[in-house]
Order: structure tokens, then C-alpha cells, then sequence
């Protein structure tokens, strides 16, 4: 090989690689995909965390509601806890307990308070993962007919 293409070589290479760094600094790594907001709610049948009977999605339709995702565990979702109370009284409010053991989940909910009508129970994360979610917290609101709003 010749001492130019010895040269050019790394060249190319580094900046590549700064033109790859470049593009990702325009990334908001905050940020959901658009693509999320209008997609519907899965079907999807739970364990009701607090004992009742099995939760179907589909049984959450019929007017506006708000899922929130969290967990035990997470202390974003405890710092927030507090405003869902206030939320619950103006919007009916679903829990998706994401990751969680139930018995550290119950826990939480009996010591903080439980603002939710029912929640999910979704310990493999399954149920998340075909939302979107990126991680805990995270707040949904739903249309009627169960299409994503925000």
C-alpha cells in the first residue's frame, strides 16, 4: 500500500465517524416516536394486581381514560404519585404495573394510596412493549375508543 492511501484511509474513516456523531447529537433521545400517538390499545388481557377479576383492554373503552405505567421500585413513579390523586378525581385512571412483584406493588399502593380504578398487572413487560413504553414513569391518554391520544 502507498504512503497517500495510508494516509486517506484513516482519513475517510475519521470522518465517518464524525459525521455519524454529528447526526446523532440531532437526536432528542427524550423524545417518543410520532409514530405512537393514533396507534389503538392492544388487546390484551391481565391479573387484576389488586385481586379482582381479570382486566381486558377492551373493557377500558368507552370513554376517555389515562393509563399510567409504573412501578415499585421506580422512584420517579413515587415522586409523581401524588399528582395522580388529583388526576384520578378529574379523569378515570388506569394503572399498568410494569416489571413489578405484586406483593412490592400492593405494598406501595396501601402505603401511598391507590388512585387507579384498577390496574394491570404486567411483570414480563409484554403488555409495555406493545404500548411503546420506553421506561417508568410513563402516562398515556386514550379517546374513547381506545386510540392513543398523547
Amino acid at each position: 500500500m502507498n504512503a497517500r492511501l495510508r494516509l486517506f484511509v484513516p482519513l475517510v474513516l475519521t470522518l465517518g465517524l464524525g459525521a455519524l456523531l454529528w447526526l446523532g447529537l440531532g437526536n432528542n433521545p427524550y423524545s417518543q416516536d410520532e409514530a405512537v400517538a393514533g396507534r389503538t390499545l392492544p388487546a390484551w388481557q391481565s391479573d387484576d394486581l389488586l385481586g379482582g377479576a381479570p382486566i381486558h383492554t377492551a373493557a377500558l373503552k368507552g370513554e376517555p381514560f389515562v393509563l399510567n405505567v409504573w412501578a415499585s421500585w421506580c422512584p420517579n413513579c413515587r415522586a409523581e404519585h401524588p399528582l395522580l390523586g388529583e388526576l384520578a378525581s378529574a379523569v378515570p385512571l388506569y394503572g399498568l404495573n410494569y416489571r413489578d412483584k405484586g406483593d412490592a406493588a400492593r405494598a406501595w399502593l396501601t402505603e401511598a394510596g391507590n388512585p387507579y380504578r384498577a390496574v394491570l398487572a404486567d411483570p414480563d413487560g409484554r403488555l409495555a412493549l406493545e404500548l411503546g413504553v420506553y421506561g417508568t414513569p410513563e402516562t398515556y391518554f386514550f379517546a374513547g375508543d381506545g386510540t392513543l391520544l398523547t
